[in-house]
């Protein structure tokens, strides 16, 4: 596990470095992988590029592209006060819950920089239809954020 994170940590600084290379689904990327790619995107967001909204875009299935886009839909979105906890956040901790091949659940603990920690609970599913998506894992949905504790 510490290997991955070493690895993804270098991945998403190497691609902020490249503004557009974002890291694109790949049948190999597990379902808690792909959210952390998302979350150490976010963690890393620089506003003026948004490049951590843009890489967590990349990841949402096309269900969830339906509801939430366009891009820029989406990126104000994400600055809301549900989702904006995520950007920029200290730490955060990963857990796969459930994962029956078809959709997968992942519980995501944030420090967050108000010192506060939340959970959210990210869903997934493999894309099943036909095309250049097909057998990706991608988030469907999140769900949070839930309240753990506060800091001194």
């Amino acid at each position: 596990m510490h290997r991955l994170f070493i690895f993804l940590t270098l991945l998403i600084y190497s691609t902020c470095l490249l503004a557009d290379n974002l890291v694109k689904p790949n049948p190999k990327i597990s379902p808690i992988e792909v959210v952390e790619v998302q979350l150490f995107a976010l963690q890393s967001n620089d506003d003026k590029s948004d490049f951590g909204i843009r890489q967590t875009w990349e990841f949402a299935h096309p269900r969830n592209k339906l509801a939430t886009g366009p891009l820029t839909k989406f990126t104000n979105m994400i600055k809301t006060p549900a989702y904006s906890i995520l950007l920029n956040n200290l730490k955060f901790e990963t857990e796969e819950i459930y994962n029956n091949g078809k959709n997968a659940g992942v519980a995501v603990r944030i420090e967050a920089r108000n010192n506060k920690a939340y959970t959210y609970m990210w869903q997934l599913e493999k894309v099943a239809e036909e095309g250049p998506l097909k057998d990706n894992w991608m988030t469907t949905g999140v769900l949070g954020p839930r309240l753990l504790a506060e800091g001194s």
